[in-house]
């Protein structure tokens, strides 16, 4: 076992109070906000899921979210349509730090008619959180490409 799956490992154990469902809950919200952000072309929706000091671990090494997540909602901007499907998470909590991992579906669609592929990505979003005020936001995100499945777009029947 890895580890930084190690702290995932069963037994799975009951949180300690309700603080704490509540801050799994929060904390689950922001790859969800992320998602919703680049799916309805709201950049500023997109970036609220992240602290002001936020890095992206990409393939060129960190850099500032302000200068990553612009070029990921430039690409998410460019196909016809995008829907991300946030399913599995785990969140591992340290007072107020935590690791949350998600486990995505991206779809990428283009337009009827639209030459180049649509592509379907499953991605694991590995995000450090960190409480701030009242709340939760991500100081640092590694996107893992766990699959890729790039397909023409359909054509009409003639």
């Amino acid at each position: 076992m890895t580890e930084s799956a190690q702290a995932w490992a069963g037994p799975a154990t009951p949180l300690k109070s309700l603080e704490e469902l509540l801050d799994h809950h929060a904390l689950c919200q922001l790859a969800k906000i992320y998602g919703l952000g680049l799916d309805l072309r709201d950049y500023a929706l997109a970036r609220s899921a992240f602290a002001d000091e936020a890095v992206a671990i990409g393939r060129d090494g960190p850099e500032p979210i302000d200068t990553s997540l612009p070029k990921t909602y430039a690409v998410a901007e460019s196909f016809h349509a995008t829907q991300h499907l946030i399913a599995n998470q785990y969140v591992q909590l340290d007072g107020d730090e935590a690791e949350v991992w998600s486990y995505g579906i991206a779809h990428h669609k283009v337009a009827p008619g639209e030459t180049r592929d649509e592509v379907i990505a499953g991605v694991q979003y590995r995000d450090r959180c960190r409480r701030v005020g009242g709340g939760w936001l991500i100081v640092q995100r590694q996107v893992v490409l766990q699959w890729l499945d790039q397909a023409p777009p359909r054509t009409r029947p003639a």
